[in-house]
């Protein structure tokens, strides 16, 4: 079976796009083979090519930047279920026939019989081991963990709220009517900046380079938040807090 583009619009499919031919161009003009009419997204803005046996997505010197994983690349080898984030819009590259087979892991080397850890065992040692049996499976820092969210609160400026939590995959900044946090203004992008959620925790995108701030400095291309970062957008200024 071919391989599949699954487009989406903040984690909503919207279409399916099959494909059995190369190169596949994607970008805001008609001529393209995928078109996605959005203003943060170039004319011609990446393409899909074979290099080898491998399917490869290639950036056309686009203005905002091609992400793949939420990693900014000018091109990189594709894999099934990897997620490619073009503007606002995120194709999901769907060929599960891409994906080999893990290989068998060696048999664990039989267990000792109790009889012989008993042997070998010191009163003491019988005993510190019925101890630790009787824990809890992870101990107590495991059965207390839990993932923390994100927030960003408005220190500075004026918006609708003054607080927004970021529980979605992907929050976009920006005056676009589109944006999940919009700030108004006449110099503000339709889309300056993006927030990843991940399981490891969050990614600061500077959607439009230099335009967003990061604890004073002006950002270019992605990197991690930590509590109590500043971000600045126009004239409004944000804490990134972990809850």
């Amino acid at each position: 079976m071919p391989p599949k583009l699954l487009l989406k619009f903040h984690a909503a499919v919207i279409k399916e796009i099959p494909f059995d031919k190369t190169p596949i161009t994607i970008g805001r003009k008609p001529e393209n083979d995928i078109i996605i009419d959005n203003m943060a997204v170039s004319s011609h803005h990446a393409r899909i090519l074979m290099q080898g046996a491998n399917y490869v997505i290639e950036d056309l010197q686009s203005t905002n930047g091609t992400f793949l994983n939420d990693k900014k690349i000018l091109n990189s080898a594709l894999k099934h279920n990897d997620n490619i984030l073009i503007g606002q819009h995120t194709l999901t590259f769907v060929f599960p026939e891409s994906v080999q087979p893990e290989a068998p892991k060696p048999a664990a080397p039989p267990k000792p019989m109790d009889s012989e850890a008993t042997v070998v065992m010191t009163p003491q040692r019988q005993q510190q081991v019925r101890q630790e049996e009787a824990k809890p499976a992870g101990g107590p820092s495991a059965a207390g963990r839990k993932e923390l969210a994100g927030l960003l609160r408005v220190v500075d400026g004026k918006l609708e709220q003054s607080e927004y939590q970021l529980t979605t995959l992907l929050t976009y900044i920006g005056k676009s009517d589109t944006a999940a946090i919009k700030v108004k203004g006449m110099f503000a992008p339709d889309i300056a900046a993006l927030i990843s959620k991940r399981p490891a925790g969050y990614l600061l995108t500077a959607v439009k380079d230099g335009y967003p701030k990061l604890n004073g400095k002006n950002l270019s291309g992605q990197t991690e938040l930590h509590d109590g970062d500043f971000i600045e957008i126009g004239s409004i200024k944000f804490l990134f807090q972990l809850n």
